[in-house]
């Protein structure tokens, strides 16, 4: 984000180079000469220059100022940049403009950590808990539609008669009204007028030119080509309708017809006045003042005003015949979508298809507007479709183009849209939903870290808590792990199930369209006994994810206050096992291994102490430190310090056998070696 720092006088320029310190593509602007700093004559004057060209500015001074100098400049909080004031103790970091769409609220959160300040926000939404509904979608990635129709009008008169507070956001649109009225006689007047400079305008220029304009303006999206023709003003206000009917907390219906990252934090925050619904047929919108929708699928509804978060979860399959059709019609059908099924245009994440088509000029100019995957023949011809082709087969060496490679492009998702036809007949297309992003089944792999409960990561935590079925590893992970389940769920031990057994209860739980969660102790990629899973889970096309823990190795560094590596002595880490019931690879014999002299991390051994105890005097000193650890982080943990020579009578003698870490080296203690970050002739990046 490009960031002006606005310093007035030089009392305050420590806080500026902090700011600039930490802050990415950021400049300081002063009044007065200084070192490092960009000199300007006139805030003002450079104001009214660079307005635009900035993301953000920060103004350290007061706030008098700062509102002075942006006040001739502020246009419409779409567009305006965000600005933030410091004043000049750095004491409070104040949001003044755009604290939602331009991120000011953001960025001012940020410079108040950094410079130790209290942020002042005074946005409704924010201070209230309530999502910022005109920025929502931005971190998952989702475009927004509005709808209000008749049902703007309706809700209007509803907030009027409001004898609640207003928020900032109502006062923008007070403005943007009033401001309207004033000017609505004269468009009125004009209206007809205006149209046909803009008709001629836009006639007179050049066609491919104006196209790359668009190009330019959104190299990566078809949404600016998509927009429909409401007016900027009227879509302004009625987007501040729909915000004032949600902070003012009328009766909201929230529609998730997805399932991802997004949707999981509104079901997780979702405030008191907000219903949630995951079908269309389950509401009963009379009840409802607004509604809110997660969906690649356009909603219809005039009586009720709404907002549409659309996630980019699509994946049109394209097939072309040998001549192909002009790109407009090819648009077209992109944009329209299959009959009947009405898909948000907005959602196409990809277009998929054969790669003897890549040289198509059709194609190569449709890359510029959305990104485009190849298969070849042999790629699409394994994948079972629908609808195969003879004709296909014979021309292009595969029974299909389109649906398959819509298959194969979404991760083997749902084919949603089967075959159609283009306008022109010269065109086939298919439409596939992204793998794991509908309301189906999904098994979430949950890494329960060493055994203390609250070792567990908040995401981890989280998908316990949201999971219809928790299967966990009773033997290794704690029961207690298992007691923030919603009421209702599923919970079983899987220490006494054979492997079919636990497919079988989470297909069943999957099937049904249910959220499973996996829990295995530690991180789960390590010896977790994961693969197997994964394995069946990729035949089955099944959705998961895997939620990493933290493994008993690093609870061993931090039970063991070591710090696993030592500058110019030890700088790696090996994390194996001693050759029991399965059989290492030759290469990696402990006696192998142990020639670097690393620090050794042994796990899933201490039944077989004395051959690890063999094989590593092979190549460690005997007196080097060994320590044996026994349910780490577990109230029961139990650590016994020793040196190598000793270490299968340590495990002897203390009879263990299950959930015990070995770990072997110097680094085991050790408080000498010191880094070199810390010296003062040590020079980097924010040190210099």
């Amino acid at each position: 984000m490009k960031t002006a720092i606005l310093l007035v006088t030089g009392n305050s320029l420590s806080l500026a180079e902090t700011l600039h310190q930490e802050m990415n593509d950021s400049e300081i602007f002063t009044l007065e000469h200084f070192p490092g700093c960009t000199y300007i004559s006139s805030l003002s004057d450079f104001i009214e220059e660079n307005f635009d060209e900035y993301d953000a500015f920060i103004f350290i001074c007061a706030m008098g100022i700062c509102v002075r100098t942006i006040a001739p400049h502020v246009k419409d909080k779409h567009t305006d940049p965000a600005v933030i004031c410091v004043d000049s103790m750095g004491r409070n970091a104040i949001s003044v403009l755009s604290g939602h769409i331009g991120q000011a609220n953001k960025i001012t959160q940020d410079v108040a950590h950094i410079l130790g300040a209290n942020p002042v926000i005074s946005t409704l939404s924010d201070n209230s808990g309530l999502w910022a509904l005109d920025t929502l979608g931005q971190e998952f990635g989702w475009e927004v539609l509005v709808g209000m129709s008749h049902a703007y009008y309706k809700n209007i008169e509803l907030l009027e008669d409001d004898d609640e507070e207003e928020s900032d956001e109502e006062e923008d649109y007070n403005e943007e009204e009033e401001e309207y009225d004033e000017e609505e006689k004269e468009d009125d007047e004009d209206e007809d007028e205006e149209y046909d400079e803009d008709e001629d305008e836009e006639y007179d220029e050049d066609e491919d030119e104006e196209y790359d304009e668009d190009e330019d303006e959104d190299d990566n999206s078809i949404i600016l080509q998509m927009r429909d023709g409401t007016n900027y003003n009227e879509r302004t206000k009625e987007f501040n309708v729909i915000i004032n009917l949600f902070v003012n907390k009328y009766r909201t219906a929230l529609l998730l017809e997805i399932r991802d990252e997004g949707t999981d934090y509104l079901e997780r925050t979702r405030p008191q006045h907000v219903d949630v619904y995951y079908h269309r047929s389950d509401m009963d919108l009379s009840q409802y003042k607004l509604l809110i929708i997660v969906s690649p699928f356009m909603f219809f509804d005039p009586a009720i005003a709404n907002i549409q978060y659309i996630p980019r979860i699509l994946h049109v399959g394209l097939g072309l015949a040998l001549d192909p059709p002009e790109f407009e019609e090819l648009f077209v059908n992109l944009v329209v979508g299959a009959p009947g099924k009405n898909i948000c245009a907005q959602a196409i994440k990809e277009v998929a298809t054969i790669d003897v088509k890549r040289n198509v000029e059709e194609i190569k100019i449709l890359q510029k507007l959305v990104d485009v995957r190849f298969y070849t023949a042999e790629e699409l011809s394994q994948v079972e479709v629908p609808n195969p082709s003879a004709t296909v087969q014979k021309y292009m060496g595969t029974p299909s183009v389109c649906e398959a490679a819509a298959i194969l492009s979404s991760h083997h998702g749902v084919l949603y849209a089967e075959k159609f036809k283009g306008l022109s007949n010269k065109s086939t297309f298919a439409i596939a939903i992204e793998n794991g992003y509908l309301r189906q089944g999904h098994i979430e792999i949950v890494g329960a870290g060493p055994g203390d409960p609250d070792l567990i990561s908040v995401r981890g935590r989280q998908m316990l808590e949201k999971a219809d079925l928790i299967l966990y590893a009773g033997s290794l992970v704690p029961r207690e792990l298992t007691f923030c389940a919603k009421p209702g769920a599923t919970v079983r031990n899987s220490a006494s199930m054979d492997l079919e057994e636990q497919f079988a209860l989470m297909k069943k739980f999957y099937d049904e369209g249910k959220f499973i969660v996996r829990l295995h102790t530690g991180d789960p990629c390590i010896y977790g006994a994961i693969q197997e899973q994964m394995n069946y889970f990729d035949q089955h096309h099944m959705s998961y994810h895997i939620t990493p823990g933290i493994s008993s190795f690093q609870a061993a560094a931090a039970a063991l206050k070591s710090q696993f590596t030592i500058p110019e002595k030890v700088q790696s880490i090996i994390l194996t096992r001693g050759e029991g019931r399965t059989p290492m690879p030759e290469r990696e014999q402990l006696h192998l291994l142990a020639r670097s002299q690393s620090t050794m991390c042994i796990f899933l051994s201490a039944g077989i102490a004395e051959q690890v105890q063999e094989e590593l005097l092979q190549e460690y000193p005997e007196t080097t430190p060994v320590a044996v650890c026994y349910h780490l982080t577990w109230k029961d943990e139990r650590i016994y310090r020793g040196e190598l020579k000793d270490l299968a009578k340590i495990v002897k003698e203390n009879n263990l056998t299950l959930t015990t870490m070995i770990v072997v080296g110097e680094a085991i203690d050790n408080r000498e070696g010191l880094s070199r970050l810390y010296a003062h002739e040590f020079k980097h990046l924010f040190r210099k």
